[in-house]
């Protein structure tokens, strides 16, 4: 695993290390995160650090050659407030998604559940009644997070 520090690492994989991730963890009673083995640990960061990176930031990342996407330049909040290093909302994002991953979640963003799918002509029904916004897409809201944007076409 290759710790961004918030000075644009080249091929830096993960924005939380384990010391930090089980330190924070530990003082929080997460059973299921201290029961884990290292290298699970290790895992759960970096694919909680590559999950953040799916979103889309404001500004543009400070260097051509670093592994994740922050840190970023120009990027501001919401009020303003220059971005600058790691946001602390990123941060606690990965903690949040990396404490699921390591005890099996899958829903993590929460959506709604697909109840019945049809192909032609297009149809798609949820289950249940619309939820809200997960806590960690919230958090990355603070930062300016957008889903990446999809490009339909017609064939």
């Amino acid at each position: 695993m290759i710790l961004e520090t918030g000075s644009g690492i080249e091929g830096a994989d993960s924005y939380v290390g384990l010391a930090d991730a089980s330190s924070h963890f530990a003082a929080l009673g997460h059973h299921s995160w201290n029961a884990a083995a290292d290298p699970v640990r290790e895992q759960a960061l970096i694919r909680a650090s590559l999950y953040v990176d799916s979103f889309e930031y404001p500004g543009r990342p400070r260097s051509d050659r670093q592994g994740l996407k922050w840190p970023r330049t120009g990027a501001r909040d919401a009020d303003g407030r220059l971005l600058a290093e790691l946001p602390h909302a990123l941060r606690t994002a990965v903690l949040e998604l990396a404490a699921r991953f390591v005890t099996g979640g899958t829903d993590l963003m929460g959506g709604r559940e697909v109840s019945r799918q049809k192909i032609g002509p297009v149809e798609i029904v949820y289950s249940g009644a619309g939820r809200q916004p997960s806590f960690v897409f919230r958090l990355l809201q603070q930062i300016g997070a957008r889903p990446a944007r999809r490009e339909l076409r017609r064939g």
